[in-house]
């Protein structure tokens, strides 16, 4: 038998995934986020900066000695612990440089950000990445218009600084994103896996519930307190069990009635035979073996018809091949093989086929059965000179065959129980005859009925009681009507 999966173990392996995927997207968003703030802070500084020294210029000008200032101040406001920081400035109207790095005033950008445009008239700026002396540099180029004492000059003033301080940051960012998304992973987790367990916790209780029980107890199942999922499935189990019970009671009084019925044709065949085997004379062995036969053909009918019934029982539908067929057709064939019994009690038997093919989907060996047990029942409970009558009809959608008599009949209280097993009805002298049959006929009948999804229905017969040669007089003689209602198949 193969292990099938749990159904914890199913729901973990489609939320964790999910679990993860959703971290996985929110840390990717933060992190995103958190960079773009990170470094529009730090490019503001570089900003910040170069406006501290066009402030300087504009304070002081750009004479040598003012630049030789600018120079020394500038190991002050541009001093940074960690980072390298180079500046230049460039006289954007000879475009000679006034003061810094002759190397950052010529470096070519390797990556260039969008322009930004600030509300200032007289600037504007940019940033971009560039490598120096094999070092990568983040640059702010920006162009001032200043008014000092040497007139009014447009300078350009380039702020570089090496990114050390800003990749350690985005490594601090990163470590406090992913950890506390690691650790809210892991607690989620531990919160579903709890959810999980106790919300399964029902359904566990149940299955302890069903496994720990015997065979032979089909109680209903009470678990108090549990969801209505649960209780809808052990409602099922439940209903399952109500069933069960049915069905081994069933199944019990069959084969009660069942080891009754084979009984007595048993114990008579054995009671003929000791009263032969006690015989001394020919004649006498000779009159009772007759008996000791009849009981045993009693006998063998009986265990026949349980084999019949046995294999038209629901549960043999999956094993049953359904071909389409015509019902005419089969119908006539086991008319005419049951022609002979009904001769023999001079009962006239005829058959009326239907105007168009009477096509169903059914199994050609299980109709035959039910077609003989019906047929012959009808001529046991016929009396002798009666009339039965074999009809087929078709409408849009079903195929009716009936069988009718007129014979003895049955009672309205009757009419409910004769499709019961080893029921006889025993208010007409068929039945107490010695020649009465097994009381499965009908039986078979509604078995095999279902198992083709047929529906069964009995009324009164509307044919005449009697013929010319015998006349019933008796008011309860009203004769039996058996209609079977077939699906009909129009291709």
């Amino acid at each position: 038998m193969q292990k099938q999966a749990s159904l914890r173990k199913k729901l973990l392996s489609w939320l964790i995934p999910l679990l993860l995927l959703l971290i996985l997207v929110d840390s990717s968003i933060l992190f995103m986020l958190a960079i773009d703030k990170l470094e529009d802070e730090l490019d503001a500084d570089l900003f910040a900066s170069a406006k501290d020294i066009s402030k300087f210029l504009t304070n002081y000008g750009n004479a040598p000695n003012d630049i030789l200032l600018l120079e020394n101040a500038s190991h002050v406001f541009l001093k940074d612990e960690i980072d390298k920081i180079l500046y230049s400035i460039t006289d954007n109207k000879q475009g000679h440089l006034l003061s810094g790095n002759k190397t950052l005033q010529t470096a070519q950008p390797v990556a260039l950000d969008d322009e930004d445009d600030y509300d200032e008239r007289d600037v504007s700026h940019y940033y971009y990445n560039t490598d120096i002396g094999g070092e990568n540099f983040r640059v702010v180029h920006a162009v001032f218009n200043i008014q000092n004492a040497q007139g009014k000059q447009s300078v350009t003033i380039k702020i570089a600084g090496t990114q050390k301080w800003r990749k350690t940051l985005i490594n601090s960012i990163l470590v406090g994103i992913v950890v506390p998304q690691l650790l809210l992973a892991l607690l989620s987790f531990l919160i579903i896996w709890y959810g999980i367990k106790k919300g399964l916790a029902p359904l566990d209780a149940l299955q302890d519930a069903v496994s720990q029980r015997s065979e032979q107890d089909l109680s209903p199942i009470k678990l108090p307190n549990i969801p209505q999922e649960v209780s809808l499935v052990a409602n099922s189990v439940n209903q399952l069990m109500e069933k069960l019970q049915h069905l081994i009671a069933a199944q019990n009084r069959f084969v009660a009635d069942a080891a009754h019925q084979l009984r007595t044709p048993l114990a008579g065949a054995q009671a003929q035979l000791e009263l032969a085997e006690q015989a001394t004379e020919p004649s006498a062995i000779k009159a009772l073996l007759p008996r000791a036969y009849q009981s045993l053909d009693k006998l063998l009918h009986t265990i026949n018809q349980l084999l019949v019934l046995a294999r038209s029982q629901p549960e043999a539908a999956a094993t049953v091949n359904m071909i389409k067929l015509d019902l005419n057709k089969l119908t006539k064939e086991i008319a005419l093989e049951i022609a002979p019994a009904a001769l023999k009690k001079q009962i006239d038997l005829g058959f009326e086929p239907s105007l168009v093919p009477a096509l169903i989907l059914g199994n050609v060996d299980r109709l035959n059965d039910l077609l003989n047990n019906l047929i012959d029942n009808s001529i046991r409970y016929t009396q002798a000179g009666g009339k039965i009558t074999v009809a087929l009809d078709v409408s849009e959608k079903r195929v009716n065959l009936t069988v009718e008599d007129n014979g003895p009949g049955v009672s309205d209280v009757e009419k409910g129980k004769i499709f019961d097993r080893f029921h006889r009805v025993l208010d007409n002298q068929q039945g107490a005859n010695e020649q009465a049959g097994s009381g499965l006929g009908l039986a078979i009948v509604k078995e095999i009925a279902s198992l083709h999804g047929a529906s069964i229905s009995v009324a009164d017969s509307t044919l005449e009681s009697g013929t010319a040669s015998t006349k019933l007089t008796k008011p309860s003689e009203r004769g039996l009507k058996v209609t079977l209602r077939f699906k009909r198949l129009t291709t």
